[in-house]
C-alpha cells in the first residue's frame, strides 16, 4: 500500500497541500491548496518545512533569516528566555517514558516500575535540565485539556497521585523487586531519538536512576526517531522516550493509547479495571459528569500501575516578528492559514 508514503499518494482538503515529501524526507514545501473552500482567505503562497535536529542550528537558522518559525530546546532554549521573539507553546500533551511490560519483561514486575517513577525528581529535570519553561508532570492526562466537572479542577491536577518523588521508598521498592526476580542489580536499555532534548532527558534519566537505584544500569540508545519507534514497536527496549500529543481537548485522547488492544500500547499495558473504567466512559459519554468519573478512575488505576513515567511538554518558538495570524493551538498542529507577514 502506497498511500501515505509521498506527497503524490496523499489526498489534502486543507488550505495547504504538501509537495516534494517521501517518508524518508527532512524538507518539503506545502503550497496553497487551489481547491480550498476559502482559498481567497489564505495570504501565504506557500511554506518550507526543514527537519532541524539541532537546537543550536535551528537558532543560527533563525538569526540568518533562513527559518521564520524555529522551535528550539536544550541549552540552546535556556540561554534565549528573555529572547523577545520567544513564544510558549503549551501543547495538550505529555512527554513519557513509556515501560515495556510485555510477557517476560523484568519491568512487568510492578515494584520496580513504581520505583522508577519514584526516583525521577521532575521539579529538576523542568527547571534544571530543561529550562525552557516546562513544568513538571505527574499524569498521562495533559494539564488544561479539560476540567473535572466535579470537582471543577482541571482534570490532570484531580487525577494527580499523592506521592511523585520519594527516593528512600524507591530504593526499597527496587531492592523488593529485584528480590522477586531473584536478582542482585540489573541492566536496562533506554532508547530515544537523537534530538537535543532526547538526548539530554536521556542522560538526565540515566543519571537519576542509576544514582539512586543500587545495582541498576542504564544504557542509553539516541537514534534516529525511525530506528527508535521500530525497537519500540519490537518490543527491543526497556524505557522507551515518546510523546502524546492530544487529537482533541478531552482525557480520553490520550487514555484510550494505552488500552489493551491499543496499536499506541506499546509497553503491553494490560489491566482489565483500566479497560472497564474506559469502556464505561464510552458507554456513559452523553452524560457528562459520569463521563468523567469513569476516566478519572481509569487514570487513578494508572496511577496504582505506573505503565508510564512523566515529564513535562513546552514547545519553546523561536518567531518572526513580522509573522503575524498564526494560531498556536494547544490541540493538533500549528496552523498557518490565516498566517501572514505584516
Amino acid at each position: 500500500m502506497k498511500y501515505g508514503t509521498a506527497a503524490k499518494y496523499t489526498a489534502f482538503d486543507g488550505a495547504f497541500k504538501v509537495t516534494k515529501w517521501t517518508n524518508t524526507s527532512e524538507k518539503w514545501t506545502a503550497v496553497k491548496n487551489p481547491y480550498y473552500y476559502a482559498k481567497s482567505a489564505v495570504k501565504l503562497q506557500k511554506l518550507n518545512y526543514q527537519v532541524v535536529k539541532d537546537s543550536n542550528t535551528a537558532h543560527q537558522l533563525f538569526q540568518q533569516g533562513s527559518l521564520d518559525d524555529a522551535v528550539v530546546s536544550g541549552t540552546t532554549a535556556q540561554g534565549l528566555q528573555n529572547n523577545k521573539n520567544l513564544y510558549y507553546l503549551y501543547r495538550s500533551g505529555n512527554n513519557f517514558v513509556n515501560l515495556n511490560m510485555a510477557k517476560g519483561a523484568v519491568l512487568a514486575n510492578k515494584q520496580l516500575r513504581q520505583a522508577l517513577y519514584l526516583a525521577v525528581n521532575r521539579t529538576q529535570l523542568s527547571k534544571k535540565v530543561l529550562e525552557d519553561g516546562s513544568k513538571p508532570s505527574y499524569t498521562f492526562s495533559a494539564p488544561n485539556a479539560a476540567k473535572d466537572p466535579a470537582s471543577g479542577k482541571d482534570f490532570a491536577t484531580a487525577a494527580q497521585p499523592k506521592e511523585t518523588y520519594n527516593v528512600a521508598k524507591a530504593k526499597k521498592l527496587w531492592q523488593a523487586g529485584l528480590k522477586q526476580l531473584g536478582k542482585s542489580k540489573l541492566d536496562l536499555t533506554l532508547v530515544a531519538s537523537d534530538i537535543t532534548t532526547d538526548k539530554n532527558v536521556s542522560e538526565f534519566l540515566q543519571s537519576q536512576l542509576e544514582s539512586k537505584l543500587p545495582g541498576l544500569k542504564v544504557t542509553v540508545k539516541n537514534l534516529p526517531s525511525k530506528s527508535a519507534y521500530n525497537l519500540a514497536a519490537n518490543d527491543k527496549y526497556d524505557l522507551y522516550l515518546s510523546l502524546r500529543l492530544n487529537d482533541y481537548a478531552d482525557p480520553y485522547s490520550e487514555l484510550q493509547t494505552l488500552e489493551k488492544t491499543n496499536s499506541h500500547n506499546y509497553g503491553k499495558y494490560t489491566s482489565a479495571a483500566y479497560n472497564n473504567e474506559l469502556n464505561q466512559a464510552r458507554k456513559n459519554a452523553a452524560t457528562r459528569s459520569v463521563y468523567f468519573s469513569h476516566l478519572l478512575k481509569a487514570q487513578e488505576q494508572m496511577n496504582q500501575d505506573y505503565p508510564v513515567l512523566l515529564y513535562t511538554m513546552v514547545e519553546d518558538h523561536l518567531v518572526n516578528a513580522n509573522l503575524k495570524g498564526v494560531l498556536w493551538h494547544k490541540v493538533g498542529m500549528v496552523d498557518y492559514t490565516q498566517a501572514y507577514f505584516k
